[in-house]
């Protein structure tokens, strides 16, 4: 397959001597663009100063030590050819393979996970942690690329808001020499990319959701305990005061800025559907516990948290979704 293409290589001043073999076979092939830099700025401004150096109609993202196989190249560029904005070399969809250790398999599968739940942009993408991957070059602006972590898809996909995406397979090769560079620093540095680009949807969740259970408290001690009503009258009372509580602020704030359908009322009666599932855990709880003569206010909190991850969920993917 020919492609007319040109190769850019970013080079922070490494000491292996890339930058001197690169400016030699830049002699000879002009189609080679050396960007060479003064120290260690990280992969998501190289990927940002090679998209400014390049003049191509699509760019492929890839790192240089074979981890990522060349091989693979003509069939990202023949999805994007086809239309698709972003197409990424996949580990996790059929046919894909990692050579990852147990360690950073488990690793790979939490950040997935993560991603998938808090950016809405990522959903149905088997492999949005991927290194290797092409798109457009019109459905982003080098500039919108901000942070300084590894995970440079994300930033992609979240700023271009694009939902044309398609995943090849590949195998994810074991590094022939050097060190991998991610560590517990580049995950915590993933954490607050992923919290910035979410808009910090999940902190906010769960300061809603501790306002909600504070409303729940204070009323089942206000019911049950000043008025001495029957315990499942005040569990209720309060649980219905605390999903309003918890749909008016999520709605407005924790997912004011997320794309969603329906009218305000039918979020509000999918809210009260999906949340359910998580009123039966938290019954579930009350009763349980108070069966076995466990104080009721120490019930109804354990209701709270076991219900929590399912109220989450179904915020996530049904009451506030496309």
């Amino acid at each position: 397959m020919n492609i007319d293409h040109q190769i850019v290589i970013v080079d922070d001043n490494s000491p292996d001597g890339t930058a001197e073999v690169v400016e030699k076979l830049s002699l000879r092939y002009k189609n080679i663009i050396l960007v060479k830099r003064s120290g260690k700025l990280g992969i998501a401004t190289a990927i940002r100063d090679g998209m400014k150096a390049s003049e191509s109609k699509y760019i492929i993202v890839m790192d240089s030590d074979l981890q990522h196989p060349p091989e693979v190249i003509p069939r990202i560029l023949k999805e994007l050819k086809k239309g698709n904005d972003v197409a990424i070399a996949s580990r996790y969809t059929r046919g894909g393979k990692s050579d990852f250790s147990i360690s950073r398999r488990l690793i790979s599968k939490v950040a997935t996970v993560l991603a998938h739940i808090n950016l809405q942009e990522v959903e149905g993408i088997k492999d949005p942690m991927s290194g290797f991957f092409g798109f457009k070059r019109d459905i982003i602006q080098p500039d919108q690329i901000k942070s300084n972590g590894y995970k440079v898809l994300l930033e992609v996909l979240v700023a271009s808001g694009t939902r044309s995406v398609a995943e090849v397979p590949y195998r994810f090769n074991k590094r022939a020499t050097g060190k991998s560079k991610f560590g517990i620093k580049e995950f915590i540095k993933f954490v607050r990319l992923l919290l910035d680009l979410s808009d910090y949807l999940m902190l906010k969740f769960l300061v809603v959701g501790i306002s909600g259970a504070i409303i729940n408290l204070l009323l089942m001690k206000l019911i049950v305990g000043s008025f001495h009503d029957p315990i499942y009258m005040g569990a209720i009372f309060a649980l219905e005061a605390s999903i309003v509580s918890n749909f008016i602020l999520n709605n407005y704030w924790t997912y004011r800025n997320r794309k969603s359908s329906g009218s305000v009322l039918r979020k509000y009666a999918r809210y009260n559907l999906m949340s359910s599932l998580g009123s039966a855990i938290y019954f579930a709880m009350i009763f349980l516990l108070t069966a076995f003569s466990v104080n009721y206010m120490i019930a109804t909190g354990v209701g709270i948290i076991a219900s929590f991850s399912t109220n989450f969920g179904g915020s996530q993917g049904v009451v506030w979704h496309l």
